[in-house]
């Protein structure tokens, strides 16, 4: 009777273990499976993916100042609009507004204006954003400014109400790629209520208008911040070399932008610019050939980076840098 108890006793460690082992192997079965390398299951969600998106670098734009298309000729308007834009854009600190680049040009200049209707000057426009060293130009246009005011008369004195309301336009080009990628436009509006006295002073007059209008540029231009962003955002980061000293290149980007000490950077050409034969008209800029690689080794000043040769060779200054 012992025996068999113990027999019993025996039987019952040996099918938990069983069932133990068996559900640690279907574990580790399922896990060798699902990581496996051919496995195309989770490679659309995989870790590398999914860090690759969270560590691209911050990309460096500049908003040219806005072109006052109206018939309101305050000289202060575009940039007063082009301003805050720039400001709202500094604010989120998901891209980077230069203050050390300087321009002479605003957005009338590569504005062209014929029968035909209103062109941008592509091509200058693109040379101009990699003189600075961008990834992304913008330039606006306010195409509307309206101010209206009403109020009751009846009595000494009146409850008046001022209105103004704009309508502004952003284009943003790649400069990379030499192409449009966003057009849009909002419209904002502002307004004032004050009660004065029928001789009381006037509200009609320019100075007046003008803040009141700067408030509705300003409605309507954070309106277009959060376009702007998810735009910009979308664009794969690229920096190039800013100069070659020895054996060390140096990036026009650096902590600032993102990167880290350990990052490789694909090397490229900077290619060509491409015009219809027919036409001339601006196409784009053509994909630059790989030379090969450099390591991220130091940082210099506020947004620099300085690299090694890691594979590849015969770089030159102005070339064409990617995160590996």
């Amino acid at each position: 009777m012992k025996n068999a108890n113990r027999w019993v006793v025996v039987g019952l460690v040996l099918l938990l273990t069983a069932c133990q082992r068996s559900n640690a192997f279907r574990q580790d079965q399922d896990y060798y499976r699902d990581n496996s390398m051919y496995s195309q299951k989770n490679a659309p969600g995989s870790a590398t993916k999914r860090f690759e998106a969270m560590g691209q670098p911050r990309k460096k734009i500049v908003i040219l100042d806005f072109w006052n298309d109206t018939p309101v000729k305050a000289a202060t308007v575009g940039t007063f609009a082009a301003d805050e834009l720039r400001r709202s854009l500094f604010v989120t600190q998901r891209l980077i507004v230069p203050t050390d680049v300087r321009t002479d040009f605003s957005t009338k200049d590569f504005v062209q204006v014929d029968q035909a209707g209103e062109g941008v000057k592509i091509a200058q426009l693109i040379r101009e954003g990699r003189r600075m060293g961008v990834a992304v130009i913008g330039i606006g246009r306010i195409g509307k400014i309206v101010f209206r005011q009403r109020g009751d008369d009846v009595g000494l004195l009146r409850q008046t109400q001022s209105l103004a309301a704009a309508d502004v336009e952003i284009k943003l080009f790649d400069v990379s790629a030499g192409r449009e990628i966003l057009s849009i436009g909002k419209s904002g509006q502002s307004s004032s209520n004050n009660l004065v006295s029928v001789e009381g002073e006037n509200q009609q007059s320019s100075e007046y208008r003008l803040e009141l209008t700067k408030l509705a540029l300003r409605d309507a231009v954070a309106q277009l911040v959060p376009d702007v962003i998810k735009t910009v955002e979308k664009l794969s980061w690229q920096g190039r070399i800013a100069k070659i000293v020895g054996g060390k290149f140096y990036i026009n980007a650096g902590k600032g932008s993102g990167l880290i000490h350990g990052d490789i950077l694909k090397v490229l050409t900077a290619g060509e610019e491409v015009y219809d034969p027919s036409t001339g008209a601006y196409l784009g800029r053509a994909p630059g050939q790989l030379k090969g690689t450099v390591e991220v080794t130091d940082f210099l000043g506020t947004d620099g980076a300085v690299a090694e040769l890691h594979t590849g060779g015969n770089f030159q200054e102005g070339d064409t840098v990617q995160l590996y």
